[in-house]
């Protein structure tokens, strides 16, 4: 690939990566707001909203980076459409929940809508978390064979990053179906449930994920 090539793709990355970023903390600062008793309805609807732009842009990064590493290594590496689906799911899981969190702006039972966006982003993270794993192994894949110390450590610190990202889409799933349930406390549950989801992407999120992938790329 060319240098301007891999330069065009690096500014794409760091691009969607800043989206994630940006989303990740306006949701968390929702959050808090909302717990700290603001508007606490409205702001959990509108972080909803955020969240499921922000979940829908890291899809499709996701889609575009595999679909260039599967280009790339399509001599070395099966491509899988299970592995694909995912990616799609990741897309409208966020389309999905944002499109829940405007109907609960629009006061359309918002104490439901906005703890089940909550459930489908806490399994979208789930899933965008196997995605980046599988988009991490198909760049070792097809790597020239060389393994640097660079490339193990960038490694580690995207397992790492995969395990904050599960335990976080576990939780917000958990939260979600206690706040779904009616139970005391269920607008609470459902912004603490946000801002885990935002804090996991804002502290291992796209841009890290996109640097670190741009590290495992063949010279």
């Amino acid at each position: 690939m060319s240098m301007i090539a891999r330069q065009s793709t690096y500014r794409e990355r760091a691009a969607f990566g800043l989206i994630d970023d940006v989303g990740g903390l306006a949701t968390v600062l929702l959050a808090i707001f909302g717990l700290a008793g603001l508007y606490a309805p409205i702001l959990a609807a509108i972080a909803t909203v955020v969240f499921g732009v922000a979940l829908l842009v890291q899809g499709r990064a996701l889609l575009a980076q595999y679909t260039q590493a599967s280009v790339e290594g399509a001599a070395k590496i099966r491509v899988s459409a299970f592995a694909a689906s995912i990616r799609f799911a990741v897309i409208l899981v966020g389309a999905a929940g944002a499109a829940l969190g405007v109907l609960a702006l629009l006061d359309f039972n918002s104490a439901v809508l906005t703890p089940v966006a909550s459930i489908m982003f806490g399994a979208g993270l789930v899933l965008s978390s196997v995605s980046v794993w599988h988009l991490n192994a198909i760049r070792r894949a097809s790597a020239k064979g060389e393994t640097s110390l660079r490339d193990i450590l960038a490694h580690q610190m995207v397992f790492d990053s995969l395990g904050v990202r599960i335990f976080a889409g576990l939780a917000a799933i958990i939260l979600g179906v206690l706040a779904a349930s009616g139970a005391t406390y269920d607008l609470t549950f459902n912004l603490v449930a946000l801002l885990i989801l935002g804090s996991a992407l804002v502290l291992k999120g796209g841009s890290l994920n996109a640097i670190l992938l741009s590290f495992m790329r063949p010279a």
